[in-house]
């Protein structure tokens, strides 16, 4: 898997990754707490506001879709309690994608690894660490970080994300699956993506420790 982040990329957000993986490729921004619209205001947490960008072209029904998904995902794992009566903006540029528009897997993966980094940029409080992957099943092969060509190709495709605790897979937060597939496929890929996304985490881990290395300078002066 190719994998490469960098955040702090943009000045003007709270929080900000750039996250590519293998084809795909994303500009994610977090802007919050800030203050809401009257009509966006909720009295006992902050609410949540998804914008999805498409690389090419004006927004449709299908980024429409990723927000919803993200959305979903995003309101169980950030503390929102406490941020009453305030909005966190999220919004998700996708500058290279590598899968056709009848396809969201590695977008959805992208961008849902994307918005971890950037909330964890904008020092903003989770419930948990979360990482996705993508899995392709093909002729009862398992694949995984499915190239947009093996996604088209593929019997089914599916998106998994874990929460993180004490550096393992814990609860299952999202399932997004597309095909044709039978039940103890998906379990066995589900059980399969376990240390996939265990090994992502560790690698997020790392990122984050460079991040704070570089951010906070600590010298001992005698």
């Amino acid at each position: 898997m190719s994998f490469h982040v960098s955040t702090s990329v943009l000045s003007n957000a709270d929080g900000s990754a750039e996250l590519t993986i293998n084809g795909t490729k994303c500009l994610v921004s977090v802007s919050g707490p800030i203050e809401p619209k009257t009509r966006q205001e909720l009295s006992t947490q902050a609410s949540l506001e998804i914008i999805v960008r498409p690389s090419h072209g004006l927004s449709t029904t299908r980024e429409k879709l990723l927000e919803d998904k993200l959305r979903s995902l995003l309101q169980s794992l950030i503390i929102r309690y406490k941020y009453p009566r305030q909005l966190i903006q999220i919004v998700v540029q996708f500058l290279v994608v590598d899968e056709q528009p009848e396809y969201i897997c590695n977008e959805l993966n992208a961008a849902i690894n994307g918005c971890y980094f950037a909330l964890i940029d904008a020092d903003l409080a989770l419930y948990s660490s979360f990482a996705s992957t993508s899995v392709c099943i093909n002729q009862n092969n398992l694949i995984k970080d499915p190239t947009g060509d093996v996604i088209a190709t593929s019997d089914s495709h599916h998106v998994i994300c874990f929460s993180i605790e004490d550096g393992k897979a814990n609860k299952l937060l999202l399932l997004e699956s597309a095909g044709d597939f039978k039940e103890p496929q998906l379990f066995d890929l589900i059980s399969k993506s376990v240390s996939t996304v265990e090994e992502l985490h560790q690698l997020q881990k790392k990122i984050i420790e460079s991040k704070i290395e570089k951010d906070y300078i600590w010298s001992n002066k005698s």
